[in-house]
């Protein structure tokens, strides 16, 4: 009976052994090391002519890298390891559910913004990507009003942008941050 239960005691001990050994070298995050440290964020350019795109977009853009950390944001290119160029291409608003009450107007929409993104060193010149295309899509519904004519179409669009935006940002950093 001695035997089966030192037996017991020397299996518990490595089973538990084994147990926190296997988690001693989690490490939170991603593992991958960028090659810079510093990044400035050119304006966002508006080709697509989304009213007052360039400001909402360039703001959620330095945001986002704010809050991820793993770069420092500086306000030059002169300043900074990499340059990172936004350009919003094309804005698209698609129906995808119409009104209950008249086929011919809509209840919900699709809104999609296409950026197409260009990560460059700012010394070297080295080109990390170039017009890598990144995407975001954010539904929208109108309510119909008292006037049949009318919907609240362009206050629900004006409410997604700021959402549409921080989306568009969010696939952006991971563009520059994730290891290619």
């Amino acid at each position: 009976m001695r035997f089966s239960s030192q037996c017991f005691l020397a299996v518990m001990l490595l089973l538990c052994g084994g147990v926190f050994s296997a988690c001693s070298h989690y490490r939170l995050g991603s593992g991958g090391n960028l090659p810079f440290r510093t990044i400035y964020i050119a304006p966002v350019e508006n080709a697509a002519n989304i009213p007052q795109g360039a400001a909402i977009f360039s703001a959620q853009l330095r945001d986002g890298f704010v809050r991820d950390g793993r770069l420092s944001v500086v306000n030059s290119a002169a300043a900074a390891d990499v340059t990172l160029t936004v350009t919003l291409e094309r804005y698209t608003r698609n129906m995808t559910t119409s009104r209950a009450d008249d086929s011919g107007l809509a209840r919900k929409f699709d809104l999609t913004v296409l950026a197409v993104c260009t990560l460059q060193g700012a010394n070297d010149g080295k080109v990390y990507f170039e017009k890598r295309p990144v995407s975001s899509t954010r539904q929208i519904f109108t309510t119909p009003t008292f006037d049949a004519r009318q919907s609240d179409q362009l206050q629900a669009e004006y409410n997604a942008m700021p959402l549409l935006a921080s989306s568009l940002a969010n696939g952006v950093t991971h563009a520059v941050l994730d290891v290619w």
